[in-house]
């Protein structure tokens, strides 16, 4: 019996479109300094399917953010991917744009290990409920 491929949570390509349309949206350069890191992170998260999707934001978010995969705005690629596979988990980061930065910042300067990612990332979400579309 063929092995079942796991749905991915997300493609290099929709790394990139992200990161183009936030390029375009705030300014900056575009363009792909790194492509391995990129797909390393992005194949990491996508092979392991029983992770949990906090694991999985840590994981892009330091390897996005620390590997500095893209030209300029890793930060907010990183950011934005995490808030955007988030969402598909019904969750919302729930930060200040001052406490965001000032963990971005930390991250692409000094590093941090997945747990306290992780440990960030829960401190900062919060669970809600799908509105049920109602018919008419």
């Amino acid at each position: 019996m063929a092995k079942r491929e796991a749905k991915k949570i997300i493609t290099v390509e929709e790394v990139i479109a992200i990161h183009d349309k936030l390029i375009k949206k705030y300014g900056g350069e575009k363009g792909i300094l790194n492509y391995g890191v990129l797909d390393f992170a992005v194949s990491w998260v996508n092979d392991h399917p029983r992770k949990s999707i906090f694991w999985k934001c840590a994981i892009l978010l330091r390897d996005i953010v620390s590997g500095h995969p893209f030209v300029d705005g890793n930060k907010r690629t990183g950011f934005n991917i995490v808030i955007t596979l988030l969402r598909t988990k019904n969750y919302r980061l729930e930060v200040s744009r001052e406490e965001a930065i000032r963990f971005l910042i930390e991250l692409a300067d000094k590093g941090k290990s997945i747990d306290e990612i992780i440990i960030w990332l829960k401190k900062h979400s919060k669970k809600y409920e799908k509105k049920s579309k109602s018919k008419k």
